[in-house]
């Protein structure tokens, strides 16, 4: 079951020209619709939280699921949408968010999490109950682009206070994480290529980041230039282009077909998959 899209032409293009969305700072909880800063929590609350992800399924979002946009487009109506999702940030040691060789009915090119050594990347963590994870299942898996599994890999939280926030005097107040089992999806189209390498999604702030880095209007005018064969110099015919790409089935095939053609395999050491 996926999330419907908006009719008029002016939000399908922000939104996909937004991906992979705007994600707060740090960990947040994300609860109908709203944000708040696991640094706002106090006490009892703080407590509560604590103990709450240890009873629930650690699953990477390295994509749009970070981001409380698409989450609230996710959970819109459905049962479990009044729970509250705790979402974590965190250093991923000896990864790369690139962009996969695939476009979304929505137009946007999604992420590709892949095995990089040297490079630590920002993502987050989705705690879900059992509900909130067959929902996250019914909205990434009936259309065999992705899969699920156990990814072993090294991690540590991004809220930890860092020299300079302790020459500034500040504190940062965060859940304990526990030590889990981390699930993530992962694309079965492998990675865009160009020029025989990955290019990394320039939204996620990286550490040693050896890759180059595009925005998604860049990668989108890559991928209508160089599969679509569609003009895409200027601002209105990139947009052109995309609405087709959301509005004609065809024509998005033909683009995620070209982007297959030349796509990277990119297997990861540790990755077991279970869906």
């Amino acid at each position: 079951m996926s999330w419907v899209l908006p009719g008029d032409q002016e939000t399908r293009l922000r939104i996909a020209k937004g991906y992979p969305f705007e994600a707060p700072p740090s960990s947040y909880l994300f609860e109908d619709g709203q944000v708040r800063l696991f640094s706002e929590l106090q006490g009892e609350e703080l407590a509560h939280w604590n103990t709450v992800v240890r009873q629930r399924t650690a699953v990477i979002a390295h994509g749009s699921n970070r981001a409380p946009e698409q989450l609230a487009r996710k959970f819109a109506g459905h049962l479990s949408a009044g729970e509250a999702i705790p979402v974590t940030a965190i250093w991923l040691k000896d990864h790369e968010v690139v962009y996969s060789a695939h476009v979304t009915r929505y137009g946007s090119v999604a992420a590709e999490l892949i095995h990089c050594p040297g490079t630590a990347v920002q993502v987050f963590v989705t705690w879900l109950d059992q509900a909130q994870l067959l929902r996250m299942h019914e909205s990434e898996l009936p259309s065999e682009n992705y899969t699920y599994g156990h990814l072993d890999c090294d991690w540590i939280s991004a809220d930890l206070r860092t020299d300079h926030d302790a020459e500034q005097g500040s504190v940062c107040r965060d859940i304990s994480l526990p030590s889990v089992k981390l699930m993530v999806y992962r694309s079965t189209a492998g990675a865009l290529s160009f020029r025989g390498e990955a290019v990394a999604i320039s939204a996620l702030p990286a550490r040693g980041r050896s890759l180059q880095a595009w925005q998604q209007c860049e990668v989108l005018q890559h991928v209508h230039q160089v599969h679509g064969l569609r003009q895409c110099d200027l601002p209105e015919l990139l947009d052109q282009a995309i609405l087709e790409a959301i509005d004609s089935s065809d024509y998005r095939r033909r683009l995620v077909r070209s982007l297959k053609k030349q796509s990277l395999d990119v297997p990861h050491p540790s990755y077991t998959i279970y869906l």
